[in-house]
């Protein structure tokens, strides 16, 4: 499993003065990952490209995943520490 978040927001992003980024958030199970082309496929949701693929690494088919897709073009992805998986226990 996934055990750090990924979160490939510039620095810059976020001490940037003026209105909040709008950012869009899909969710849902990861289908395919290619970190040599920087690339993860989520179910229902689709293909995005990470600004830094080599932390694609530590993530598998089959994991819980929030993709944030923002309006300066930065893709975010995180385990979806919310998903359970009906036995009382959320996933790790």
């Amino acid at each position: 499993m996934m055990s750090k978040i990924l979160f490939l927001l510039p620095v810059a992003g976020l001490l940037a003065v003026g209105p909040a980024l709008a950012a869009e958030t899909y969710g849902g199970v990861v289908t395919n990952v290619n970190p040599s082309a920087g690339t993860v496929s989520v179910q229902g949701a689709g293909t995005f490209a990470v600004s830094q693929p080599s932390l694609l690494r530590g993530v598998w088919g089959g994991e819980h995943v929030i993709v944030t897709k923002n309006d300066n073009g930065s893709i975010g992805l995180q385990e979806d520490s919310s998903y359970s998986d009906g036995g009382g226990q959320t996933s790790q």
